[in-house]
Protein backbone atom coordinates (compact mmCIF):
# COMPACT_ATOMS: atom_id res chain seq x y z
CA UNK A 1 0.00 0.00 0.00
CA UNK A 2 1.34 3.63 -1.03
CA UNK A 3 0.56 6.75 0.60
CA UNK A 4 1.70 10.34 -1.37
CA UNK A 5 3.61 12.45 0.15
CA UNK A 6 0.72 15.61 -0.77
CA UNK A 7 -1.50 13.65 0.92
CA UNK A 8 0.74 13.38 3.88
CA UNK A 9 1.14 17.52 3.81
CA UNK A 10 -2.72 17.79 4.03
CA UNK A 11 -3.12 15.45 6.76
CA UNK A 12 -0.31 17.63 8.48
CA UNK A 13 -1.61 20.60 8.03
CA UNK A 14 -5.14 19.20 9.68
CA UNK A 15 -2.70 17.60 12.38
CA UNK A 16 -0.58 20.23 13.70
CA UNK A 17 -4.04 23.15 13.92
CA UNK A 18 -5.57 20.19 15.87
CA UNK A 19 -2.88 19.69 18.26
CA UNK A 20 -2.91 23.43 19.04
CA UNK A 21 -5.51 24.25 19.12
CA UNK A 22 -14.78 0.60 40.18
CA UNK A 23 -12.21 -1.20 42.70
CA UNK A 24 -10.96 -4.29 41.04
CA UNK A 25 -12.32 -6.59 38.31
CA UNK A 26 -15.33 -8.12 39.92
CA UNK A 27 -15.22 -11.44 38.02
CA UNK A 28 -11.57 -12.89 36.30
CA UNK A 29 -13.45 -15.16 34.41
CA UNK A 30 -16.05 -13.08 32.60
CA UNK A 31 -16.55 -13.14 29.44
CA UNK A 32 -15.00 -10.18 27.51
CA UNK A 33 -17.81 -8.11 26.10
CA UNK A 34 -15.70 -7.22 23.13
CA UNK A 35 -16.09 -10.61 22.03
CA UNK A 36 -19.04 -10.25 19.88
CA UNK A 37 -18.69 -6.44 18.85
CA UNK A 38 -15.90 -6.35 16.69
CA UNK A 39 -12.28 -8.15 15.58
CA UNK A 40 -9.53 -9.79 16.12
CA UNK A 41 -7.63 -7.76 19.27
CA UNK A 42 -5.77 -8.71 22.33
CA UNK A 43 -7.69 -9.06 25.46
CA UNK A 44 -7.21 -7.18 28.91
CA UNK A 45 -4.94 -9.19 30.77
CA UNK A 46 -3.65 -8.18 34.36
CA UNK A 47 0.08 -7.37 34.33
CA UNK A 48 0.17 -6.64 38.25
CA UNK A 49 -0.52 -8.90 41.20
CA UNK A 50 -4.68 -8.44 41.55
CA UNK A 51 -5.60 -7.05 44.98
CA UNK A 52 -9.22 -6.21 46.19
CA UNK A 53 -9.69 -2.58 46.93
CA UNK A 54 -6.97 -1.37 44.86
CA UNK A 55 -7.83 1.42 42.15
CA UNK A 56 -8.02 -0.14 38.35
CA UNK A 57 -5.82 1.30 35.69
CA UNK A 58 -6.91 0.15 32.35
CA UNK A 59 -4.66 0.17 29.36
CA UNK A 60 -5.68 0.37 25.42
CA UNK A 61 -2.59 0.12 23.03
CA UNK A 62 -2.22 0.38 19.62
CA UNK A 63 0.28 -2.65 19.63
CA UNK A 64 0.96 -5.54 22.45
CA UNK A 65 3.44 -8.01 21.87
CA UNK A 66 6.55 -5.73 20.21
CA UNK A 67 9.66 -4.90 21.89
CA UNK A 68 9.19 -0.97 21.95
CA UNK A 69 5.54 -1.98 23.38
CA UNK A 70 6.85 -4.29 26.22
CA UNK A 71 9.10 -1.39 27.05
CA UNK A 72 6.07 1.01 27.52
CA UNK A 73 3.86 -1.80 29.42
CA UNK A 74 7.02 -2.56 31.80
CA UNK A 75 7.15 0.93 32.92
CA UNK A 76 3.96 1.08 33.45
CA UNK A 77 3.96 -2.35 35.54
CA UNK A 78 6.71 -0.85 37.80
CA UNK A 79 4.37 2.35 38.54
CA UNK A 80 1.28 0.62 39.11
CA UNK A 81 3.14 -1.62 41.35
CA UNK A 82 4.68 1.45 43.01
CA UNK A 83 1.35 2.79 43.45
CA UNK A 84 -0.42 -0.20 44.96
CA UNK A 85 -2.82 -0.20 41.82
CA UNK A 86 -4.23 -3.08 39.67
CA UNK A 87 -3.10 -2.52 35.72
CA UNK A 88 -5.01 -4.68 32.84
CA UNK A 89 -3.46 -4.32 29.40
CA UNK A 90 -5.00 -4.83 26.00
CA UNK A 91 -4.78 -3.77 22.48
CA UNK A 92 -4.95 -4.22 19.18
CA UNK A 93 -3.17 -7.04 16.68
CA UNK A 94 -3.43 -4.57 13.71
CA UNK A 95 -1.26 -1.03 14.53
CA UNK A 96 -4.57 1.39 12.67
CA UNK A 97 -7.72 -0.54 13.96
CA UNK A 98 -8.94 2.70 16.07
CA UNK A 99 -12.47 0.63 16.06
CA UNK A 100 -11.06 -1.54 18.17
CA UNK A 101 -9.51 0.68 20.81
CA UNK A 102 -13.37 2.53 20.48
CA UNK A 103 -14.70 -0.64 21.86
CA UNK A 104 -12.15 -1.66 24.67
CA UNK A 105 -12.41 1.86 26.42
CA UNK A 106 -16.14 1.20 26.06
CA UNK A 107 -15.65 -2.24 28.01
CA UNK A 108 -12.57 -0.68 30.58
CA UNK A 109 -15.02 1.44 31.50
CA UNK A 110 -18.02 -1.09 32.19
CA UNK A 111 -15.46 -2.98 34.01
CA UNK A 112 -14.90 -0.43 36.49
CA UNK A 113 -11.94 1.24 35.03
CA UNK A 114 -10.87 4.46 37.45
CA UNK A 115 -8.20 5.86 34.68
CA UNK A 116 -7.68 4.79 31.03
CA UNK A 117 -4.29 4.95 29.13
CA UNK A 118 -4.35 4.78 25.92
CA UNK A 119 -2.04 4.98 22.27
CA UNK A 120 -4.14 6.20 19.80
CA UNK A 121 -4.58 4.61 16.90
CA UNK A 122 -6.18 7.13 14.82
CA UNK A 123 -5.23 10.76 16.31
CA UNK A 124 -8.94 11.97 14.79
CA UNK A 125 -11.57 9.15 15.07
CA UNK A 126 -10.89 8.72 18.27
CA UNK A 127 -11.27 12.45 19.53
CA UNK A 128 -15.04 11.64 20.49
CA UNK A 129 -14.71 8.49 22.07
CA UNK A 130 -12.03 9.24 24.23
CA UNK A 131 -14.56 12.83 25.02
CA UNK A 132 -17.44 10.66 25.67
CA UNK A 133 -14.97 8.39 29.03
CA UNK A 134 -12.89 11.88 29.95
CA UNK A 135 -16.58 12.94 30.58
CA UNK A 136 -17.75 9.97 32.46
CA UNK A 137 -15.33 11.38 35.38
CA UNK A 138 -12.69 8.89 33.75
CA UNK A 139 -8.70 10.31 33.69
CA UNK A 140 -7.63 9.35 30.18
CA UNK A 141 -3.47 9.50 29.91
CA UNK A 142 -2.17 9.65 26.24
CA UNK A 143 1.14 7.50 25.01
CA UNK A 144 3.08 7.29 22.37
CA UNK A 145 0.66 9.33 20.45
CA UNK A 146 -1.31 12.19 20.74
CA UNK A 147 -5.05 13.48 20.05
CA UNK A 148 -5.98 16.40 18.07
CA UNK A 149 -8.66 17.02 20.55
CA UNK A 150 -8.91 18.28 24.28
CA UNK A 151 -10.81 16.23 25.74
CA UNK A 152 -7.98 14.64 27.51
CA UNK A 153 -5.52 14.96 31.08
CA UNK A 154 -2.00 14.67 29.62
CA UNK A 155 0.19 13.05 26.65
CA UNK A 156 3.89 11.69 27.19
CA UNK A 157 5.25 11.12 24.11
CA UNK A 158 8.19 11.98 21.58
CA UNK A 159 8.68 15.44 19.91
CA UNK A 160 7.97 13.90 16.38
CA UNK A 161 8.14 16.96 14.52
CA UNK A 162 11.45 17.49 16.32
CA UNK A 163 12.02 13.77 16.19
CA UNK A 164 11.41 13.55 12.04
CA UNK A 165 13.87 16.55 11.68
CA UNK A 166 16.59 14.57 13.39
CA UNK A 167 16.26 11.54 11.35
CA UNK A 168 16.40 13.78 8.21
CA UNK A 169 19.24 15.28 9.29
CA UNK A 170 21.34 11.87 10.30
CA UNK A 171 20.13 10.80 6.83
CA UNK A 172 21.67 13.62 5.30
CA UNK A 173 25.00 13.17 7.37
CA UNK A 174 25.44 9.79 6.71
CA UNK A 175 24.83 9.52 2.98
CA UNK A 176 27.69 12.44 3.11
CA UNK A 177 30.05 10.34 4.88
CA UNK A 178 29.23 7.63 2.64
CA UNK A 179 30.42 9.71 -0.04
CA UNK A 180 27.37 10.04 -2.09
CA UNK A 181 28.29 13.86 -3.80
CA UNK A 182 25.36 16.14 -3.40
CA UNK A 183 24.99 16.19 -7.48
CA UNK A 184 24.43 12.76 -7.89
CA UNK A 185 20.55 11.42 -8.00
CA UNK A 186 19.72 9.70 -4.88
CA UNK A 187 16.86 8.25 -4.35
CA UNK A 188 15.50 8.14 -0.24
CA UNK A 189 12.65 5.48 0.49
CA UNK A 190 10.06 6.40 3.26
CA UNK A 191 7.41 3.90 5.17
CA UNK A 192 4.62 3.91 7.97
CA UNK A 193 2.70 1.78 9.56
CA UNK A 194 -0.46 3.73 9.57
CA UNK A 195 -1.50 7.04 7.80
CA UNK A 196 -3.83 8.19 10.39
CA UNK A 197 -1.72 8.49 13.56
CA UNK A 198 -0.52 11.78 14.05
CA UNK A 199 2.59 10.41 15.36
CA UNK A 200 3.80 9.32 11.96
CA UNK A 201 2.13 12.32 10.42
CA UNK A 202 4.64 14.52 12.89
CA UNK A 203 7.28 12.31 11.65
CA UNK A 204 7.04 12.88 8.04
CA UNK A 205 6.39 16.69 8.52
CA UNK A 206 9.97 16.84 10.30
CA UNK A 207 11.52 14.50 8.15
CA UNK A 208 9.83 16.79 5.19
CA UNK A 209 10.45 20.49 6.72
CA UNK A 210 14.45 19.48 7.49
CA UNK A 211 14.61 17.73 3.49
CA UNK A 212 13.47 20.82 1.99
CA UNK A 213 15.77 23.01 3.76
CA UNK A 214 18.88 21.10 3.90
CA UNK A 215 18.90 18.45 1.11
CA UNK A 216 21.19 18.68 -2.00
CA UNK A 217 18.77 19.11 -4.71
CA UNK A 218 19.48 15.94 -6.33
CA UNK A 219 18.53 14.28 -3.32
CA UNK A 220 14.96 13.47 -3.28
CA UNK A 221 12.17 11.74 -1.12
CA UNK A 222 10.38 9.24 -3.08
CA UNK A 223 6.91 10.34 -3.86
CA UNK A 224 5.06 7.46 -2.39
CA UNK A 225 5.39 6.21 1.24
CA UNK A 226 4.51 2.68 1.93
CA UNK A 227 2.39 1.30 4.39
CA UNK A 228 2.80 -2.00 6.23
CA UNK A 229 -0.20 -1.63 9.03
CA UNK A 230 2.30 -2.64 11.89
CA UNK A 231 3.10 -6.26 9.83
CA UNK A 232 6.96 -6.35 9.72
CA UNK A 233 6.46 -9.27 7.02
CA UNK A 234 4.89 -6.50 4.94
CA UNK A 235 7.38 -3.97 5.96
CA UNK A 236 9.93 -6.38 4.84
CA UNK A 237 8.35 -6.93 1.45
CA UNK A 238 7.71 -3.50 0.54
CA UNK A 239 11.73 -2.76 1.50
CA UNK A 240 12.28 -5.54 -1.29
CA UNK A 241 9.58 -3.81 -3.56
CA UNK A 242 11.75 -0.12 -3.14
CA UNK A 243 14.84 -1.79 -4.06
CA UNK A 244 13.39 -3.16 -7.25
CA UNK A 245 11.62 0.04 -8.16
CA UNK A 246 13.58 2.38 -7.48
CA UNK A 247 17.46 2.20 -9.29
CA UNK A 248 18.81 5.39 -7.71
CA UNK A 249 17.87 4.05 -4.32
CA UNK A 250 20.37 4.96 -1.83
CA UNK A 251 18.72 5.35 2.15
CA UNK A 252 15.36 4.06 3.64
CA UNK A 253 13.55 6.02 6.51
CA UNK A 254 11.76 3.65 8.95
CA UNK A 255 9.49 6.27 10.70
CA UNK A 256 8.44 3.27 13.51
CA UNK A 257 9.33 0.14 14.93
CA UNK A 258 7.76 -2.35 12.10
CA UNK A 259 8.81 -0.25 9.73
CA UNK A 260 12.41 -0.34 10.52
CA UNK A 261 12.53 -3.91 11.38
CA UNK A 262 11.12 -4.49 8.01
CA UNK A 263 13.92 -2.44 6.02
CA UNK A 264 16.59 -4.05 8.17
CA UNK A 265 15.22 -7.75 7.18
CA UNK A 266 14.76 -6.64 3.23
CA UNK A 267 17.80 -5.11 3.32
CA UNK A 268 19.85 -7.96 4.46
CA UNK A 269 17.90 -10.40 2.55
CA UNK A 270 19.02 -8.28 -0.72
CA UNK A 271 22.42 -7.91 0.35
CA UNK A 272 22.55 -4.12 -0.44
CA UNK A 273 24.93 -3.28 2.15
CA UNK A 274 24.69 0.03 0.20
CA UNK A 275 22.08 1.07 0.87
CA UNK A 276 22.03 3.46 4.17
CA UNK A 277 19.31 2.83 7.05
CA UNK A 278 17.55 5.40 9.72
CA UNK A 279 14.59 4.63 11.94
CA UNK A 280 13.18 4.49 14.83
CA UNK A 281 12.85 1.97 17.96
CA UNK A 282 15.94 0.14 19.08
CA UNK A 283 14.35 -3.76 18.19
CA UNK A 284 16.87 -6.22 18.18
CA UNK A 285 17.15 -6.71 14.53
CA UNK A 286 17.99 -3.02 14.68
CA UNK A 287 20.28 -3.13 17.43
CA UNK A 288 22.29 -5.82 15.36
CA UNK A 289 22.84 -3.67 11.89
CA UNK A 290 24.16 -0.75 13.81
CA UNK A 291 26.60 -2.61 15.57
CA UNK A 292 27.65 -4.76 12.14
CA UNK A 293 30.82 -3.20 10.25
CA UNK A 294 28.84 -4.28 7.15
CA UNK A 295 25.87 -1.48 7.01
CA UNK A 296 25.05 2.09 7.71
CA UNK A 297 22.70 2.27 9.83
CA UNK A 298 21.17 4.58 13.30
CA UNK A 299 17.48 4.95 14.91
CA UNK A 300 15.73 6.68 17.29
CA UNK A 301 15.64 5.97 20.53
CA UNK A 302 12.69 6.82 22.34
CA UNK A 303 12.21 6.28 25.77
CA UNK A 304 9.46 4.79 25.64
CA UNK A 305 9.83 3.00 29.28
CA UNK A 306 8.82 6.48 30.72
CA UNK A 307 6.12 7.19 28.65
CA UNK A 308 4.68 3.75 30.42
CA UNK A 309 6.18 4.77 33.54
CA UNK A 310 4.94 8.60 33.93
CA UNK A 311 1.93 7.49 32.27
CA UNK A 312 0.68 5.04 34.65
CA UNK A 313 2.20 7.43 37.63
CA UNK A 314 -0.35 10.16 36.15
CA UNK A 315 -2.97 7.81 36.42
CA UNK A 316 -2.99 6.53 39.98
CA UNK A 317 -2.17 10.07 41.02
CA UNK A 318 -5.27 11.42 38.91
CA UNK A 319 -7.49 9.12 40.45
CA UNK A 320 -6.50 9.96 43.71
CA UNK A 321 -7.47 13.86 43.29
CA UNK A 322 -4.69 15.07 41.88
CA UNK A 323 -3.65 16.98 39.09
CA UNK A 324 -1.65 17.46 35.93
CA UNK A 325 0.59 20.79 35.11
CA UNK A 326 0.98 19.91 31.16
CA UNK A 327 -0.99 18.82 28.50
CA UNK A 328 2.23 17.46 26.64
CA UNK A 329 5.03 16.20 28.45
CA UNK A 330 8.09 15.47 25.68
CA UNK A 331 10.11 12.47 26.67
CA UNK A 332 12.94 12.93 24.43
CA UNK A 333 14.99 10.68 22.48
CA UNK A 334 18.49 10.15 21.17
CA UNK A 335 19.88 8.64 17.55
CA UNK A 336 21.89 5.65 18.09
CA UNK A 337 24.50 5.14 15.50
CA UNK A 338 27.80 3.46 15.16
CA UNK A 339 29.74 6.34 17.01
CA UNK A 340 27.74 5.80 20.11
CA UNK A 341 26.07 2.27 20.27
CA UNK A 342 28.60 0.51 22.72
CA UNK A 343 28.02 3.17 25.03
CA UNK A 344 24.43 3.11 24.72
CA UNK A 345 24.20 -0.47 25.16
CA UNK A 346 26.12 -0.09 28.35
CA UNK A 347 24.02 2.43 29.38
CA UNK A 348 21.14 0.30 29.16
CA UNK A 349 22.47 -3.05 30.84
CA UNK A 350 23.03 -1.21 33.23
Amino acid sequence: MKMKFKKILALILAGIMGSLASGCQKDDNQQSEADSSYGEYIPFEAVTDIVSGRDDIYAVLKVVTSQYWQDIIRGMTDAANEKNCNLYVGGCIVESDYAVQEQMMKEAKNRGAEAIILSPANSNYLIEPVKKIHDSDIPVILVDTILNGEDYDTCLMTDNLKAGAMVAEEVIRLMHEKGVPDYEDAQIAVQIASESSQTIIDRIAGINQYWAVYAPPAWKLIDDIKVNDGDIEKARQNCLDFIDQYPDLKAVVGCNNSSTVGFVLGLKESGRTDIILSGFDFADETAELIASDEWTASTVVQRQYNMGYDGAIMAADLINGGSTDYKFVDTGVLIVNSENYDSYVNEVNN
